[in-house]
């Protein structure tokens, strides 16, 4: 039962591998990366992102230097194993996006797993909340329930990012699998 699992991994992984020869999928995975680091970290400082883009009176240079920074930043706003979480994620999920464009442009929409990509993007944007606030998008639920302490909640949003990055990888397991018909079909 272990080797087949193993073999199925192996055939997974080396399918997902074979996408990533062409050139266009390095780059959709790139921007997926950035994408899905940027959603993350700015998921709640939109309001803020809104005004340096649209109203603040700023050269485009210092705005775009603005927007850029959070990504160089990410170990000064996180601690290491949070920060540390929302890299994986984000390159898991540019990785998956790849995969995903891939199978729908080959097999269609009715060839794509389901659920695990999109709950692993919601845990790790639940997850990214901002050190200071204590993740604040479940801050207040836990606050409800008498969960108060801000290492508490910081914590708990580090797990939520990694939970988030095993299910983008058991994503990318199962779009790999897809990814094996498609190449022995063609």
């Amino acid at each position: 039962k272990q080797t087949i699992w193993l073999l199925k991994l192996r055939i997974s992984l080396r399918s997902a591998l074979k996408v990533f020869v062409r050139p266009s999928y390095i780059l959709l995975a790139l921007f997926g990366t950035l994408l899905a680091r940027g959603m993350i970290l700015w998921s709640l400082n939109l309001d803020l992102l809104r005004y340096i883009i649209f109203e603040a009176p700023v050269s485009a240079s210092i705005k775009f230097s603005f927007f850029f920074d959070t990504y160089k930043s990410i170990y000064t706003t996180f601690n290491s194993i949070q920060g540390t979480g929302i890299v994986v994620f984000s390159v898991l999920f540019g990785i998956n996006l790849a995969l995903l464009v891939f199978v729908l442009r080959h097999r269609g929409f009715k060839s794509i797993p389901k659920k695990s990509g999109i709950g692993g993007f919601a845990m790790a944007i639940i997850g990214g909340g901002c050190i200071a606030c204590g993740t604040s998008i479940i801050a207040p639920l836990l606050a409800t329930l008498g969960a108060t302490s801000a290492p508490f909640v910081r914590d708990l949003g580090a797990i939520f990012n990694w939970l988030g990055s095993l299910l983008i990888a058991y994503s990318i397991y199962k779009l790999g699998a897809v990814c094996s018909y498609v190449f022995a079909t063609h």
